[in-house]
C-alpha cells in the first residue's frame, strides 16, 4: 500500500498542472483571441490628416463615424493628425490591423495613394478612401457626397444674392472633385445672375490658415460680396464673418448662423457610415459609394435673414433636384468656348468624376 503512495502522489502533481496548463490556455484564449475576435467583427477607424478637435470637416466625421459606432453597438477608433506621406500613416494603419480592426476609413484622398500596396497586404481588412473621381482600386472602396448637388442650390442662392455680380470660391488645389463642385455652384450662380464672374482662389494646400485669410481678402479686393469654399476647415468662414463679407458655410453650423452667413452646407455622416458598415461593398461589383440630396446625406440649411426671393428660388431648386435634375445637363461650355454638353443630354457618372474642366464664367486668380 505503502509503495502506491508516491505513485499517487506524482498523480495528483501531474493531473494538477494539467488543470493548471487547462486554465492558463483559455485565459489565454480570452484574452487575446477573444479580444481579436471582438474587434474583427465590431471595430472600425478613421484616419485624419487634421485634428478631430478643430471645427471644420474633421471634427463632423470624427463625430459621424462615432455616432455610427454607438448606434450599431461597435468600437470607434479615431486617429488623428496623421501625415499622408511618411512612416506615420503605415504605422497607424498597422497598430489598427493587429488591434483587429476590419474597417478603416480613410479621410484624406491622398491615403488611398500611399496604402493601395498596404490595402492588397490585409484583404481581411476593408478600407474606404474618401475620394470619388481620384485613382480608384480595388482593393478599396471610394466613398464620398454628391455635394455638386448642395452646390448648384448654394450657387443659385449666391447668385441671387450678389449685388456686385462677382461671387467668390476658395478651393485647395484643381482637381476632379473640386472642379466638380466649383462647376456645379458656377452653374448655379449663372442659371439666375448670366452675367456673373466667380472668381476661384486655389490656395495649393488642403491645409493653410493663412492662406485661406488671405484669400478672402483678395476676393472682397476683387469686387465679390458673397463667396463660399471647399476646404477642410472654417478659417475661410471665420475670416468673411470678420471682414464682412456674407458666405456659404461648407461645415455643419451652428444652432444660429452668424450674421453674414447665408446657409451652412450639413452632411450626414453618422446615416453615410451607417449604411458603410451595414454593408459589405468589398464582397459586390460595387467599389464606389456616392449617395447626395436625394438620398439625404446632405442639405443646406437657409439662415432666417434670407429676403422671400432669396428663399423662394432656392427652395424651388431643391425642389427641382429632388425632381430628378441633373445638374450637369443641357448646352454646357467649358472656359474656352469649347462644348462639354448637348441640349437633351446629360453628363454620366464617370464624365463627373474624372472632371477635368471648368465652365464657361469662371476665373482663375493665381495664387502667388
Amino acid at each position: 500500500m505503502k509503495s502506491r503512495d508516491p505513485l499517487s502522489h506524482r498523480f495528483a502533481i501531474l493531473s494538477l498542472l494539467q488543470a493548471l496548463v487547462i486554465c492558463l490556455c483559455i485565459f489565454l484564449s480570452i484574452h487575446y483571441f477573444g479580444h481579436e475576435a471582438r474587434a474583427e467583427k465590431d471595430a472600425a477607424a478613421l484616419i485624419l490628416i487634421g485634428s478631430k478637435e478643430e471645427p471644420g470637416w474633421p471634427a463632423d466625421i470624427a463625430q459621424g463615424l462615432s455616432a455610427a459606432c454607438n448606434h450599431l453597438g461597435c468600437d470607434a477608433y479615431i486617429e488623428d493628425n496623421v501625415a499622408s506621406r511618411g512612416a506615420d500613416l503605415r504605422a497607424v494603419t498597422d497598430k489598427l490591423v493587429h488591434r483587429g480592426v476590419k474597417n478603416i476609413f480613410l479621410a484624406n484622398p491622398s491615403y488611398q495613394k500611399e496604402l493601395d500596396d498596404l490595402a492588397r497586404e490585409y484583404p481581411q481588412v476593408n478600407f474606404y478612401a474618401n475620394s470619388v473621381g481620384e485613382t480608384v482600386s480595388l482593393a478599396m472602396v471610394d466613398y464620398s457626397v454628391r455635394y455638386y448637388e448642395v452646390r448648384y442650390m448654394a450657387g443659385v442662392l449666391a447668385g441671387t444674392h450678389t449685388k456686385t455680380g462677382i461671387v467668390g470660391y476658395i478651393a485647395p488645389f484643381p482637381a476632379p472633385e473640386t472642379r466638380r463642385d466649383l462647376n456645379a455652384f458656377a452653374l448655379g450662380v449663372r442659371s439666375v445672375r448670366p452675367d456673373a464672374r466667380i472668381l476661384v482662389r486655389w490656395t495649393q494646400y488642403w491645409m493653410n490658415p493663412q492662406r485661406e485669410k488671405e484669400s478672402v481678402f483678395i476676393l472682397k479686393l476683387a469686387g465679390a460680396d458673397v463667396m463660399t469654399y471647399f476646404l477642410p476647415f472654417r478659417y475661410a468662414a471665420d475670416e468673411a464673418q470678420l471682414q464682412g463679407l456674407d458666405y456659404i458655410d461648407f461645415h455643419h453650423g451652428d444652432n444660429d448662423l452668424p450674421s453674414h452667413c447665408l446657409a451652412a452646407i450639413e452632411t450626414d455622416w453618422q446615416q453615410i457610415f451607417t449604411r458603410l458598415l451595414q454593408q459589405n461593398l468589398r464582397k459586390s461589383d460595387q467599389h464606389i459609394y456616392w449617395q447626395g440630396m436625394l438620398e439625404k446625406v446632405v442639405r443646406l440649411r437657409l439662415s432666417q435673414d434670407l429676403t422671400p426671393r432669396e428663399e423662394a428660388l432656392t427652395i424651388r431648386t431643391r425642389q427641382k433636384i429632388f425632381g430628378g435634375y441633373p445638374v450637369f445637363s443641357g448646352n454646357l461650355y467649358d472656359q474656352y468656348g469649347a462644348p462639354r454638353c448637348r441640349e437633351g443630354e446629360a453628363l454620366s457618372s464617370g464624365m463627373l468624376r474624372q472632371m477635368d474642366w471648368l465652365v464657361k464664367g469662371v476665373e482663375i486668380l493665381e495664387s502667388r
